[in-house]
């Protein structure tokens, strides 16, 4: 798996209370596994069930996974995110996640890291090719 994934997903905003002096994290008691785009990088996260469908206006707590190896995933940070930096791109199946909320550890199906490699993959242009006639083909 890339290391692209694995380590590029970072908190992008907190939470502050109105006195800006005291940080309030969000918490996340339930929420649904996500494959989520945060900062043009493809990312692991858990969306709280309490955010509301996705919104302009809509804060989102979500917890940010770091890939750590094969299927296992880290638990990275906990924030709320304006809705213009996350785009979730689909949402994962409960069964097909186990997750470990004492360690912070998530571990997918396999099927799910395929789909996950495939999201990841880089995209080229396929640029059209131009048929030359050789040159024995004189007129």
């Amino acid at each position: 798996m890339s290391a692209h994934v694995a380590t590029s997903c970072r908190p992008i905003a907190i939470q502050m209370t109105p006195n800006l002096t005291t940080f309030t994290l969000p918490t996340i008691e339930k929420g649904r596994f996500a494959f989520a785009r945060i900062q043009g990088e493809i990312c692991l996260v858990q969306v709280s069930s309490l955010t509301p469908a996705q919104s302009p206006l809509t804060t989102v707590d979500v917890k940010i996974f770091r890939h750590e190896f094969i299927t296992i995933f880290r638990l990275t940070s906990t924030t709320t995110l304006h809705p213009s930096d996350i785009k979730v791109i689909e949402f994962i199946d409960d069964q097909l996640v186990c997750y470990e909320e004492e360690k912070g550890t998530v571990f997918l199906a396999k099927n799910v890291m395929e789909r996950l490699r495939k999201l990841t993959l880089p995209v080229f242009p396929i640029a059209p090719r131009r048929v030359t006639r050789p040159t024995s083909w004189r007129y």
